[in-house]
């Protein structure tokens, strides 16, 4: 169905490569088009009854046979469908079975697609009056113009028609459960009126579609507040597992808050951006609640220091970061609708006006354009674009080829497996190297036989992972234009190999170099060409694998550049980069203001949470650290500040309540931490400097005193 291109372009659901977020992003494009033509787009959601259910199994059978599918498997599905019954039990009563004759059974694998199928020429019906959007049994029809009138027209004759279609396929509206929203920034409109078959569909201001509350305005208000709902009781999760010196580990928290709470902040939410800045702001409160309750830290610590002590960034960038990888995905499609709307919605924006509100769907469009190359695009997914005999054949790869990656005598290994078990195999070595991060990728295949290399340049965005799949290609390619029966082509990337093996209906990702490489391997089987491919170890003096190397370094300037394209899971690495950028230039600006004592303990954004190395330490010692690295601790000198304490003087009297007071002079305290730190930490010392430098010796230590002296900061 997806590679003769038969399936709906308004079908996003239960589709690789599409998603929930495919609709809705060209819904939320097409409404601010609406908004800067001034115009008002009024949209129709429907609701399919019981959608599924419905099926009319004979007409199922015409649409497979109609779209040219095998008479045999046309058979076999509805054998499958038709000859099944249901019966019902309660407690010991039984009801005798009852034939099914019409449905697609609830929970089966083959009943999205068999309902895509279905469903297939549905926009047919609605098209010329209106747009369409599917997912699924969800629908939505929606129109743009000047007026709510002309929208009014279009709309009924579009449901008039679809009517007619539902009747003919056993299916029905469920008006009830219809909406339609006026979506305007103009303050005076009428209300649209929408009917089908005589029943009126009532008018709101806010629908939830597919999961994402749109309000007429576009606000966002209704959307994040009932996300704020949802957070609330994930928070709620966090509290009761763990308190400030007792529960779970915050590596645990952290892990839990992504789940149960960020993941409500990241769904869509980059489509409605920018929006309502008050509900965004209590987005950044309720963050700022959940990581204090993650790190144990006090009311008063400052967001921008909880942010990079638990390696969460600000809302607003992981928005433009979702965005990001969300639109580097789609852009890979050239058939996308969306890509079309941000072109034109790109016009109405003027780039040398920077107080401009920009969404971040536009923002990651017009910052991709800005390449230095374009993304590689594909009509179809890269996957339906091989033949399914390929990519359910399984090639020879041979992930131990007997050489350790430790080996120092790997060359003499080499050359005795080969004198053993290969003589008179063709061997073709290959190879990838990058230089410097800004600098190209070079790949390359070395033939000893022949003496021959060949070279490829590819973008300096490319990984190592795609520079090695491209020779990897290429000496394929070449062993089949020059029919080498029985050649070893040897590479030493590991990686490579096992995402060669994968199955790539599992795989997540769909790397088009990958799926070549199995097309072109299946087509040496069906040639009769024997070729194997076989990891060995990196820089451990094997003479081709060093040539290939040289090879592959030289490629990076003098390269051909049959292969220099960009590829989206190469360019969506660019997104956490981007992210990293944006967030160090925040905190640069933002601690000049709050968190200047943290900034001097944690000069850098860390790759990831300091205690996620130290699950030994218990969650009162981490709460503390982490009060003392923030700098707002339960010390007299911080409560004195805050207004909870009269006296900044310590309880003993002699000095002010600092920590380094506290750790090391206070005489109340029976030990000095001193005592305790490792005897080649050099000394004298403060207290900042051991948070400064923390490490696994250190932490001990710091614990050990925390808990002989039983201090609560």
């Amino acid at each position: 169905m997806e590679s003769n291109n038969v399936l709906s372009k308004s079908q996003f659901g239960f589709r690789k490569g599409f998603s929930t977020l495919d609709s809705l992003s060209i819904l939320t494009t097409d409404i601010r088009l609406a908004f800067h033509k001034k115009e008002c787009l009024v949209g129709v959601f429907l609701d399919i009854a019981s959608a599924y259910d419905n099926v009319l199994l004979p007409v199922l059978r015409q649409k497979l046979l109609y779209l040219s599918v095998s008479e045999k498997l046309v058979q076999f599905i509805c054998n499958t469908l038709m000859s099944r019954s249901i019966s019902i039990r309660y407690q010991d009563y039984v009801v005798s079975p009852r034939s099914i004759w019409k449905g697609l059974p609830q929970g089966s694998v083959l009943s999205p697609l068999l309902y895509s199928i279905y469903t297939h020429d549905l926009d047919r019906t609605v098209n010329s009056f209106c747009n369409v959007l599917q997912y699924a049994d969800d629908i939505a029809l929606y129109y743009s113009c000047n007026s709510t009138s002309e929208a009014s027209s279009r709309l009924n004759s579009a449901l008039e028609y679809l009517s007619d279609w539902m009747t003919n396929h056993g299916l029905s509206i469920s008006v009830p459960k219809c909406c339609c929203v006026t979506f305007t920034r103009k303050r005076l409109i009428s209300n649209p009126r929408i009917s089908i078959n005589g029943d009126p569909i009532p008018c709101t201001n806010q629908v939830k579609f597919l999961g994402l509350i749109l309000d007429s305005r576009l606000s966002g208000f209704p959307h994040f507040e009932y996300i704020l709902e949802k957070a609330e009781k994930g928070l709620n999760v966090l509290r009761a597992l763990s308190g400030t010196w007792w529960g779970a580990h915050p590596y645990s928290q952290k892990l839990l808050y992504n789940a149960v709470v960020r993941s409500h902040f990241d769904y869509a939410s980059f489509l409605l951006d920018p929006c309502n800045k008050s509900v965004l702001d209590k987005l950044t409160k309720m963050q700022s609640k959940c990581l204090r309750v993650i790190l144990g830290t006090m009311k008063s610590s400052p967001i921008n220091a909880l942010q990079i002590e638990s390696v969460d960034p600000p809302l607003y960038l992981r928005r433009q970061y979702l965005s990001d990888r969300f639109f580097v995905k789609a852009a890979q499609n050239s058939s996308h609708p969306l890509l079309d709307k941000l072109n034109l919605l790109s016009t109405f924006y003027d780039p040398s006006v920077p107080s401009q509100k920009i969404p971040c769907i536009l923002l990651s469009h017009q910052k991709f354009a800005r390449l230095p190359s374009p993304i590689e695009t594909f009509s179809l997914n890269p996957l339906f674009s091989n033949s399914f005999e390929s990519l359910i054949f399984q090639p020879q790869i041979i992930l131990n080829f007997g050489i350790s990656k430790d080996s120092h005598s790997a060359s003499q290994e080499f050359s005795q497996i080969i004198f053993e078990h290969w003589q008179g195999w063709h061997m073709l070595f290959t190879d990838a190297s990058k230089l410097a991060e800004d600098k190209c990728v070079g790949s390359a295949v070395w033939i000893p036989a022949y003496k021959i290399s060949l070279s490829f340049k590819c973008p300096p965005v490319t990984s190592i992972f795609t520079g090695e799949s491209v020779a990897i290609l290429e000496a394929i390619l070449f062993v089949k234009s020059h029919s080498l029966n029985n050649t070893l082509i040897f590479t030493d990337s590991l990686s490579c190999l096992q995402s060669i093996l994968a199955n790539p209906y599992k795989c997540k990702t769909k790397f088009p170099t990958i799926l070549k490489i199995r097309e072109a391997l299946f087509d040496c089987k069906n040639k009769g060409i024997n070729v194997i491919l076989a990891w060995i170890p990196s820089h451990r003096g094997i003479p081709g694998n060093e040539s290939a190397d040289s090879c592959a370094r030289c490629a990076a300037s003098t390269g051909s550049l049959e292969h220099y394209k960009l590829f989206s899971h190469d360019v969506s690495s660019l997104a956490r980069v981007h992210l990293y950028k944006s967030w160090n230039t925040h905190w640069e600006n933002s601690k000049r203001v709050a968190g200047r004592y943290y900034a001097d303990i944690q000069q850098v954004i860390p790759p990831r949470p300091w205690f996620f190395k130290h699950p030994f330490l218990p969650k009162k010692t981490v709460s503390i650290i982490c009060r003392l690295r923030i700098g707002h601790a339960c010390t007299p000198v911080h409560l004195a500040k805050m207004r909870i304490k009269d006296s900044s003087i310590c309880e003993c009297g002699l000095d002010e309540g600092t920590t380094n007071h506290i750790f090391f002079n206070c005489p109340k305290i029976g030990s000095s931490l001193l005592d305790f730190l490792p005897k080649d930490f050099p000394r004298p010392t403060n207290i900042k400097c051991i948070l400064n430098s923390i490490n696994t010796s250190l932490l001990r230590s710091l614990s050990k005193f925390l808990t002989t002296n039983n201090i609560n900061l």
